[in-house]
């Protein structure tokens, strides 16, 4: 994995933080240690989008499930419906 080199500015305290995590052996580095904060980053904004499309989803009403000739239905009116604006706009 290549790596690139970033300077970046903390306040005291945070750099207090990383450099407790190091001594304690929990880290190799200070840089292993802000690597660990962004992967728990990303879990944390997956999570929440997670629990947004849920809530999104427990709002839809309950239907039939969509079989895939529903799906093949659907992607063929959109399909023709795209064609017949292109026929508009060059005419």
């Amino acid at each position: 994995m290549a790596t690139k080199t970033m300077n970046i500015s903390l306040t005291a305290e945070l750099k207090a933080g990383i450099d407790s995590r190091v001594k304690s052996g929990q880290y190799g580095n200070s840089s292993d240690v802000i690597r660990a904060g962004l992967r728990a980053l990303a879990r944390e904004e997956l999570g929440a989008s997670l629990k947004q499309f849920e809530e999104i989803m427990s709002q839809l009403p309950d239907g039939p499930a969509i079989t895939p000739e529903i799906e093949q239905d659907v992607e063929r009116r959109v399909k023709a419906s795209r064609e017949a604006g292109k026929r508009r706009a060059c005419a």
